[in-house]
């Protein structure tokens, strides 16, 4: 008889072990699902920041563009009021520039 009922104890853990198998093997197997949706979003969400990297990039090449189209644009009218200013009080320029010389001969020369 108690042959008979450890027979039928082993047989009721083997039935345990084996739902508590089945449970753990479901449960290992929704937690490989749920990597393999989180690897999806991670790799979605890397490819939208990529796009928005791309897309900032080129918006900041196109602002520094304008950015250098607008400094050549000052510099030359710059020159161009220089010249004029030149050619209408030629004196006045050969003082000024040699002022200019005159202080900065004398700066250098004082190191």
């Amino acid at each position: 008889m108690e042959t008979v009922m450890a027979q039928l104890d082993t047989n009721m853990r083997g039935k345990k072990n084996g739902h508590a198998r089945a449970a753990l093997k479901a449960r290992a197997n929704d937690v490989l699902d749920d990597f393999v949706e989180l690897r999806k979003d991670v790799s979605r969400l890397a490819d939208a920041a990529n796009k928005a990297a791309r897309d900032e990039v080129k918006h900041a090449g196109k602002r520094v563009g304008s950015f250098g189209k607008d400094l050549r644009t000052r510099a030359s009218d710059s020159a161009e009021y220089a010249v004029e200013q030149v050619r209408t009080h030629p004196a006045a320029a050969i003082g000024i520039s040699l002022g200019t010389g005159l202080i900065a001969g004398m700066l250098l020369a004082r190191r």
